[in-house]
């Protein structure tokens, strides 16, 4: 889907799934949905690339002792030049963060 809106999340996976983050889809092809129970984790930092979503995964409370991580959706492209593309994005995208992933 193109447009993602807060219904279409509630309505498809329940109530409890009260925020989320989304990369649109290209036409007929792509696009990844993250969605999560706030009140039992925090997603924060998320970064959005053609053929990735990445968010630091975290406890909603400042108190926890949860230590923070890196979650990274991906959506491979099927051409052997995209694939190429694909390989040097993920490459890019884990020498961006710090961490455990």
């Amino acid at each position: 889907m193109e447009l993602i809106c807060s219904s279409i999340v509630l309505e498809t996976l329940g109530l409890d799934f009260d925020d989320y983050v989304y990369l649109p889809a290209n036409g007929t092809h792509g696009g990844i949905l993250l969605a999560w129970k706030s009140r039992e984790i925090a997603l924060t930092e998320p970064e959005v690339t053609p053929n990735t979503l990445m968010a630091k995964v975290c406890s909603p409370s400042h108190t926890s002792t949860m230590t923070p991580w890196w979650l990274t959706v991906v959506y491979g492209p099927q051409g052997d030049t995209e694939k190429i593309e694909f390989l040097n994005e993920i490459r890019a995208v884990c020498g961006e963060i710090e961490g455990p992933r």
